[in-house]
């Protein structure tokens, strides 16, 4: 249990340390209008902070940082919304309201917006596509030789994919397959088109059209199972390297690695609302001096998907909590539309 001239000093020492990475000392907290307290007192409470672990005494200099369970008592009792974060809702409203019918290029644009507000790393994981239904399979010839092939579901997703027609082939012998396609298709979902297509009935009704039917089923094979994968975000990879945290060239490279096997999905939290999971929480190496704070936004009964700010510990957490609640609250939005 800790008084409240305690926690005042608690919160002072983490955003000061925040703005600058540097250890605070009794000395500048005296500085403060809201601690009018001694120097001896404040030294008293840091000392009681220290030994109660939140707060730890750095070997280089005499002032405290943050530790681990001062950051989490921080953010679970004494955080406040910065106000001045108001003043960016507007370009974040422009964004959407530009994006009206483009939903992915409106999550792609709102995910680096918030990595250039914050400049942190920023991820979007979207709602997977397999529940969706087929409403369309069409057909685009591009040459007389190649094609696009376009699926689009009943939630707005849309998925292309290419297709070489071989020489002994013909375009207008595709055209007719995706028109059988299209019949047998429509009003399935993505998960039973899989099955379907995998079924040796399918197969053979494509066989009294071509004889290179392996090459279709290898194409809508593959675009259904891109529905089936989470939609993807990502944005300012490169920026928690601007942190004194991140200036290890292994430590930089560990944390590129993660996100090029996709780690980085272990680290949303699961909650409803918001989720900030530190360190000890990931489990994750290079992740003991990160923090991920996490907002879901719902899309229907069924599905949700999540925005996520990515960065140090030592992360303001006044001005990013607004910025991804406010983002979450308008993409749960566009798939009401």
């Amino acid at each position: 249990m800790i008084t409240s001239r305690q926690k005042l000093i608690l919160k002072a020492i983490i955003e000061l340390y925040v703005k600058d990475a540097q250890p605070v000392g009794s000395k500048s907290l005296t500085h403060l209008p809201y601690l009018s307290f001694s120097s001896a007192t404040i030294r008293y409470d840091m000392a009681q902070l220290e030994l109660l672990g939140y707060l730890e005494k750095t070997h280089t200099s005499s002032g405290r940082v943050p530790s681990e369970k001062g950051y989490r008592y921080y953010v679970e009792h004494l955080v406040t919304r910065d106000q001045d974060v108001l003043k960016s809702f507007p370009l974040i409203d422009e964004i959407f309201l530009k994006n009206k019918l483009a939903r992915e290029q409106a999550i792609e644009d709102a995910m680096n917006l918030l990595s250039e507000l914050t400049n942190y790393t920023a991820l979007a994981i979207g709602p997977s596509g397999a529940s969706a239904k087929i409403k369309k399979i069409d057909f685009v010839p591009l040459t007389p030789s190649q094609a696009v092939i376009l699926i689009v579901t009943d939630q707005g997703h849309v998925q292309h994919q290419s297709i070489n027609v071989p020489k002994e082939g013909h375009i207008n012998d595709v055209k007719e397959v995706i028109k059988t396609l299209d019949d047998l298709l429509r009003d399935r979902s993505i998960v039973d088109a899989n099955k379907i297509l995998e079924n040796v009935f399918a197969k053979q009704q494509i066989e009294s059209f071509m004889t290179y039917q392996t090459q279709i089923l290898e194409s809508f094979i593959n675009a259904f199972s891109k529905f089936a994968e989470d939609n993807f975000y990502l944005s300012g990879v490169t920026n928690v390297f601007d942190q004194p945290e991140f200036h290890n060239a292994r430590h930089m490279k560990s944390f590129v690695d993660m996100f090029d096997r996709r780690d980085l999905l272990k680290l949303i939290g699961e909650q409803d609302g918001l989720s900030i999971r530190f360190g000890s929480d990931l489990r994750l190496i290079p992740m003991e001096n990160c923090t991920v704070i996490s907002v879901p936004y719902q899309i229907n009964d069924d599905e949700h998907g999540t925005i996520a700010v990515l960065g140090p510990t030592r992360m303001e957490y006044s001005k990013v909590i607004p910025l991804v609640e406010y983002i979450a609250s308008n993409l749960g939005k566009l798939y009401k539309k």
